[in-house]
This record gives structure tokens, sequence and C-alpha cells, in this order.
């Protein structure tokens, strides 16, 4: 799962230079066996966490209407997760290459109306069998009551996943979208790593 996901993102990199952040570098040292073959002849460089968001698409979306509003550049990412709070019609939606390591293909960001905390939603491309470590695995990946909420998807093969950003470790409303993307990608990479180590 997350080891193929890491190895093929590598592979496929037509570069010998091959940036990668600080998790995954962790990762590749704990399984160097399993990725000698696609390290091979490549150099790793470190890089900070908000490169897997350089060349992301993102856009800003009507919650009512479920349409673009407007396509957005990296700098967007420098607005604070409060933004959401004052366009409440508005979410976020960002796809970045580095999504497939962690087996999604998007991640949309939203304040929740009902409840008042920020909502992060995406699909996880897990088997069914995965339900209640999805759900276990969040509940010790987030702080206060953070368990979110799963539901398979029969029709894409995949789990709706949503969880409430303010649950994740280190969360401020004042933090900017880039950091708040970061935070959510570090939980999903260290959920996968989870679900591998069950399977």
């Amino acid at each position: 799962m997350l080891g193929k996901n890491l190895k093929t993102y590598i592979e496929n990199q037509k570069d010998t230079i091959i940036i990668l952040c600080k998790q995954e570098i962790a990762y590749l040292e704990r399984y160097k066996d399993f990725f000698k073959d696609a390290v091979r002849e490549k150099e790793i460089v470190e890089k900070e966490g908000t490169a897997r968001f350089a060349d992301a698409s993102i856009e800003r979306c009507s919650k009512e209407a479920d349409e673009t509003l407007a396509v957005e550049t990296a700098a967007f990412l420098n607005e604070p997760v409060i933004y959401l709070k004052k366009h409440r019609k508005e979410y976020v939606y960002i796809v970045s290459d580095w999504f497939g390591i962690i087996g999604v293909d998007g991640i949309a960001l939203e304040l929740d109306d009902v409840f008042g905390h920020y909502n992060c939603m995406l699909g996880l491309k897990v088997q069914k069998k995965y339900g209640p470590a999805i759900q276990t695995g969040l509940s010790e990946l987030l702080e206060g009551d953070g368990k979110g909420e799963i539901l398979f998807d029969g029709n894409e093969g995949i789990w709706d996943v949503n969880f409430p950003l303010n649950d994740v470790p280190g969360f401020r409303e004042e933090m900017p979208l880039m950091e708040a993307f970061v935070k959510i990608y570090e939980v999903l990479f260290a959920l996968q790593e989870k679900l591998e180590k069950m399977s």
C-alpha cells in the first residue's frame, strides 16, 4: 500500500534527483531493502513539507453549487485557515501528485456550518476490510474527540473520510492553509503506514 505507492512515485520521477520530505525519507530509511532498486542511481534531496504543494492544483469552490469559483496559485495557500470562516460559502479543493503516495486523489477543506469546525473531506483508496482500522487509526492520530466519519462507497471502491482539522495536532486557526494541508498530509501518511502494518 504505502510502500508500493511511494516506490511508484519515485520510479515515475524522470529526474535523477528525487525531492522527498522528512516523513517519506524516514519511511525509506525504515524499509531500505524494499526501495534499494527504486533509489539506485538517484539522489534523494530533502525539502520542507510545503514542497508537496508547489505544483498543486488549487480551486476555491462553491459549497452550494459545488462549482469552481476560481483556480488559485500556490500563493493562495498563504491565506490563514480562518479565510474559510470569512468565506463560509466556499471550500478549498487541492490536488497534488504527492497524493498518490497516500492513496488520495484530492482533499477538500471547509468550515462545517453545523459544528463550526474545519472539516477535511477525501476519498481514501483502501479496501473495504480496512474500515475498523481506519477508524482506530484516526482515533490514535487525532486529538480531542477526533475520530472522524468514514463511509465506504461501493461504486467507487473508496472510503469517504471526513475529520475535523481542529483535531489535527498543532492546529491553529491562524496557520496558513499551506501548513494545514501539510499537517493533513502527514496524518494521512501516518494512517496509511498504520494500515500497511495491519495488512
